[in-house]
């Protein structure tokens, strides 16, 4: 827009100064207008300074007119050459102000043509950002969910296990508190008894006949007992003698016994008295307090003690079952 003088531009400035004032303008339309308002100023005062030469050109026009009556003497002449310099100079000066004023406009233009890319680019730049941060929060939103999801998987996993381990302790305490006294101890013994004698009658012991095939099992592992038919000595390893078996030899032998043990026996030695049993079946004698047989021939009277105290066991089952109930 071009302004022909000064009071032009201030009747503008003084309208943008109202819009702004009236405050129904948005930020961006206000932030224009004040910068519009700026450069309005600036140009007043290149105008002021206009309208000073304008004034001194006025002048000399007059002076001018004046002088051109009195042109036909010398003086006038003079005057009206040092006029017609004067002209070319303000020319000259009005040719220079227009060039500035004429840049001035081309970076203005320029100026605001950088703008406009200036802002199309921080535009692209907060898209990537926003899209940057909706990914993002997308993302931990998943990653949230998924690990809710391993949570509660986890947890009704270990809540599932928890059920099963107490309803097998639940199920255990509950065979067990069915189960008659002694029953344990019964069974214990009665393997042993079935270990030194397969064939022995427990329907006497008031027993049946049906034989427990677990105590069976763990009695039969590893059993060792010399028959007297064989001849000679079975060797052991030092390891199996030190933590695998329980040796009775039936008494206390002197060295001349020991070093006869190290070597290998005259044919026809007897050998009932070497006698071996596995671990297992000494802490099975343990548990039903009676002392394992050093040799054969005590296998009989520790069968009497096992019968005994089944028998025993048996006449106290009921009692003792109902006192612990």
């Amino acid at each position: 827009m071009s302004f022909k003088n000064v009071e032009e531009l201030d009747r503008e400035i003084a309208r943008l100064e109202k819009q702004v004032d009236s405050g129904t303008l948005r930020l961006v339309d206000e932030r224009k207008i004040l910068s519009d308002v700026s450069n309005l100023r600036k140009q007043r005062k290149n105008f002021a300074g206009l309208e000073e030469a304008q004034k001194v050109i006025n002048d000399l026009k007059t002076q001018i007119a004046s002088l051109k009556k009195t042109l036909d003497n010398p003086e006038a002449k003079a005057l009206s050459d040092k006029y017609s310099e004067i002209q070319k100079e303000l020319d000259a000066i009005k040719a220079e102000q227009d060039s500035a004023f004429k840049n001035l406009n081309a970076l203005r233009d320029e100026r605001t043509k950088l703008h406009g890319e200036q802002q199309q680019k921080w535009t692209a730049i907060r898209e990537i950002k926003d899209n940057y941060y909706k990914a993002r929060k997308a993302y931990k939103e998943y990653e949230d969910e998924a690990w809710r999801v391993r949570r509660e998987k986890q947890k009704a996993q270990r809540d599932a296990f928890e059920r099963e381990k107490r309803k097998k302790i639940a199920d255990k305490k509950l065979e067990e508190a069915s189960r008659l006294a002694y029953t344990d101890e019964i069974l214990t013994a009665q393997g042993l008894i079935r270990h030194f004698n397969p064939s022995y009658d427990f329907v006497s012991l008031g027993l049946d006949e049906k034989k427990d095939e677990g105590s069976s099992f763990r009695a039969d592992v590893g059993r060792t007992v010399d028959d007297s038919n064989l001849k000679g000595m079975k060797v052991l390893k030092k390891e199996d003698r030190e933590e695998d078996y329980f040796v009775g030899t039936g008494g206390k032998k002197g060295k001349k016994g020991k070093k006869g043990a190290n070597g290998s026996p005259a044919p026809g030695t007897p050998t009932e008295a070497k006698f071996n049993l596995n671990v297992g079946v000494i802490e099975d004698f343990a548990k039903v307090k009676i002392d394992p047989p050093m040799n054969q021939s005590d296998v009989p009277a520790v069968i009497e003690k096992l019968a005994a105290k089944i028998t025993e066991w048996k006449k106290n089952q009921a009692s003792k079952t109902e006192e612990v109930s």
